[in-house]
């Protein structure tokens, strides 16, 4: 099943791992689509903090990097011995049987080289086993994890913002050679309805005729992220109404979510509680 990257061209700008969270704790509670998430960020990632309360311990070896995550399922992948249903047992679930974590590597630039050879094996494995594969990577073209993953994916989401000079850059080609032709999905964050680069204004403006996809700004959901209570957010507001002040928020996350399940070749109406 797809393995889908999120992929940012600047970092710290786009909200490239705050897209990746939001996308698959939607996917985690209005689907029953088995999902995994990953990032190739080193251990310390702000993608693990949204989920785990404990993240903080870290330092303290709250987490064993060698008995879980990437660098577990490596030395298996290593020997040729992996195979899909493995790599579930070195996950930490989030939602049974829907949402699983899958912690990143402890490994720095300097000493990620072996990790690059067999990335694509694990994700490859995992992909095996569950419907949908989420990977945060680095920004920008040139860290080599990046590189290998998204050359190995079925899809790419853009993460992009209403900033009008990384529009004009990723949109003046910028950054084509580096994707390629993967298949590629836009998606701003942080977004703002009421700047005037609103999400029509730039299709119009750079001529783009396939969606544009949101992930709007929203306290509630920065403030979820920072008590790691991401979880209990989407759970608490999965039948939010249009009375409720973060409704845009969910609908537009929710938009983005039934887009790459589309794009994948996953029929959102089979998987969706709700429906189309």
């Amino acid at each position: 099943m797809p393995q889908i990257a999120f992929w940012g061209p600047l970092h710290g700008q786009v909200g490239t791992t705050s897209n990746t969270i939001a996308a698959a704790a939607t996917l985690g509670t209005v689907t029953t689509l088995k999902t995994l998430i990953s990032h190739t960020h080193w251990a310390h990632s702000t993608l693990e903090r949204a989920f785990l309360k404990n993240v903080s311990l870290f330092d303290s070896n709250f987490i064993n990097f060698t008995d879980v995550g990437l660098d577990a399922l490596a030395r298996f992948a290593k020997s040729r011995k992996l195979e899909p249903d493995m790599v579930k047992d070195y996950t930490h679930p989030i939602i049974k049987d829907r949402l699983d974590l899958l912690y990143g590597t402890t490994k720095s630039d300097e000493t990620v080289g072996e990790l690059i050879h067999v990335i694509n094996d694990i994700l490859t494995n995992a992909s095996r086993y569950y419907d949908l594969t989420l990977v945060d990577v680095n920004s920008g073209a040139f860290n080599s994890l990046t590189r290998a993953v998204v050359q190995n994916s079925d899809l790419v989401v853009i993460c992009l913002n209403q900033n009008n000079s990384i529009l004009e850059r990723y949109f003046g080609g910028e950054w084509d050679d580096f994707l390629g032709d993967k298949p590629r999905l836009l998606v701003l964050g942080q977004y703002d309805r009421d700047v005037h680069n609103t999400y029509s204004n730039i299709s119009r403006k750079f001529k783009y005729k396939a969606p544009i996809y949101t992930v709007p700004r929203c306290a509630a959901f920065l403030n979820a992220y920072n008590e790691s209570a991401i979880m209990e957010f989407f759970m608490r507001n999965r039948h939010v109404t249009k009375r409720d002040e973060n409704y845009f928020f969910f609908e537009e996350v929710r938009r983005l979510a039934q887009g790459i399940c589309n794009q994948g070749g996953i029929n959102w109406k089979m998987y969706s509680e709700r429906g189309a």
